[in-house]
This record gives C-alpha cells, sequence and structure tokens, in this order.
C-alpha cells in the first residue's frame, strides 16, 4: 500500500471525475413522490445527475458551472495565467469565485491549466490545482463513518464521523467519496455509507414542493429517509406546526427548521388533508 500522503495527490487529481458516478442513499429503488411522479432518491442515475423522474428527464445539477470553489487552505488569484504573474489576493478555504466566460456562459475562460474568475469586482486567474468546478456536498445519514486516509478499508482510519454531518466532495477514486475533512485534508469515505446529497435540497428550494403548513397532533417522529429504517433525527411534541414540502411513498417529507434539513414522517402520524 502506498503511504497516506501520496493519496493527497490522487485526491486532488481525481477532482476532474466529479460528475455523474455517484449514488446517494435511496439506491436505484423508485419512489412515488406527489411533487415529481416516480423517482429515484439516487442523486447519479444513468446519465442523468440529480433528483430523477421516471421519464429520466429533469435532473437537479449538483454541479455548479459557473463558478469554483478552494480545497486548499488558501489559493491565490493572479493577474494572468501564471504563478510568476502580479498576485492580487488570496482566496481562503471554502471560498465560492465566479468565473468568467466570453461566450455567455458556454464555455469557462481557462488557460495554461488556470480558471479566469472574477474575484471581488477584478478579473483574475486561480490555478485549477486549488480549487473544484462543483457544489456537491453530502449529509451523513447513519453514525460513526469511517474516513480513510487512503481508499482502501484496510488503510489508516482519520476520523469516524457524526451522523447529520455534512461535508464537502472533492471527488472520487474507486466506490469511495474524497472529502474535504477538517478545513483543506483530503479523508476518503465508503460510498455506500447511508447518506444524500445537496441535490435533494435543490429539488425543493424557492418553493418547489408542497408548501403546507400543519400541525402535529401527537408526538412524532422525525426520520432522515421514508421508512422506519433510516435513523432518527428528533421527536417532536404535539401542536408543533410543521411544513409540508412533498409526500414520498406516503410518507410525509417536511422541512424541519430546528434542525435546518428535510425530515420524513410516518404513514398516518399526520392528517394533511389527501
Amino acid at each position: 500500500m502506498k503511504k497516506a500522503g501520496s493519496w493527497i495527490i490522487v485526491a486532488l487529481m481525481a477532482m476532474i471525475l466529479l460528475h455523474r458516478y455517484a449514488l446517494a442513499d435511496g439506491g436505484s429503488d423508485w419512489h412515488y413522490s406527489r411533487v415529481h411522479g416516480y423517482t429515484r432518491l439516487a442523486s447519479y442515475v444513468g446519465e442523468y445527475d440529480g433528483y430523477v423522474c421516471v421519464d429520466g428527464m429533469g435532473g437537479v445539477t449538483a454541479a455548479d458551472e459557473y463558478s469554483v470553489t478552494v480545497i486548499s487552505k488558501s489559493a491565490s488569484i493572479w493577474a494572468e495565467p501564471r504563478t510568476n504573474s502580479r498576485k492580487l489576493a488570496s482566496a481562503a478555504h471554502g471560498e465560492s469565485i465566479p468565473c468568467r466566460s466570453d461566450d455567455g456562459g458556454e464555455s469557462l475562460v481557462y488557460e495554461n491549466g488556470f480558471y479566469g474568475v472574477e474575484y471581488k469586482g477584478m478579473p483574475g486567474w486561480i490555478n485549477e490545482d486549488y480549487v473544484v468546478n462543483n457544489e456537491l456536498r453530502i449529509t451523513l445519514l447513519e453514525s460513526n463513518v469511517p474516513a480513510y486516509s487512503a481508499p482502501d478499508t484496510q488503510s489508516k482510519k482519520v476520523g469516524s464521523l457524526s451522523k447529520l454531518t455534512e461535508y464537502r466532495v472533492i471527488g472520487f477514486y474507486d466506490d469511495f467519496y474524497i472529502v474535504n475533512l477538517r478545513g483543506a485534508a483530503a479523508a476518503f469515505i465508503p460510498m455506500s455509507v447511508r447518506h444524500r446529497d445537496n441535490t435533494f435540497e435543490r429539488s425543493y428550494h424557492a418553493g418547489g414542493g408542497l408548501d403546507l403548513l400543519v400541525t402535529a397532533e401527537h408526538k412524532t417522529i422525525l426520520r432522515t429517509g421514508p421508512g422506519r429504517s433510516y435513523p432518527e433525527i428528533r421527536t417532536v411534541r404535539a401542536g408543533t406546526e410543521l411544513r409540508v414540502v412533498d409526500i414520498i411513498d406516503d410518507w410525509t417529507m417536511i422541512y424541519d427548521e430546528e434542525t435546518n434539513q428535510y425530515a420524513f414522517i410516518a404513514p398516518d402520524s399526520l392528517d394533511i388533508g389527501f
């Protein structure tokens, strides 16, 4: 096995692979959504990325093609697409920076391994080795998820990750996500762990759901997915107001403002009138 340090290089090189190969929680099973019809709760299905409708169209992409995000501790903004040009600024880890386009958004300005960006009102260039051109984040739906120093479950374990924590994906390697862990450090998480990604949330942002306000009549358990095998998030007391955004397989999907996430309630636990 190669040393852990070498896998950091692999992590950065693998960023370019980030597109349509990941599977989020839900696998390939079909679910019935009152909002979207028959869907899969997988984030990437065949040739379509997103929360995919039965006809294979309408997926919500995880990629933001018009910005890059810094995945190193910092990244320099240069006046020209080369590191020996004048340094204009330094962008911090996690910053999202708009890219420039000369053809109305059809393609990004790119030259010599640098993206053309617009940083705080000024044009500049940023090295592609320090950024990733996507917005994919995953939220873990189980506890004690192992994070490894290499894409191998026999490699050194560098962390045990908690349920309902979110991580930035910077690439793939075999059956592992490469994520940012503790700032800019790279770690590997098995894709097989229960999770969902931000394409799920994007399917319902800006009012893209039922948007019904109901009141819980008794204590009600909120879960991370539409089934009793999904982990519990919390229990809400009788009289709690809940905003319903969808019904999936007869499970009520709500937005839980206390935990700032989507949650599911078992059939017949709420009376929403249809």
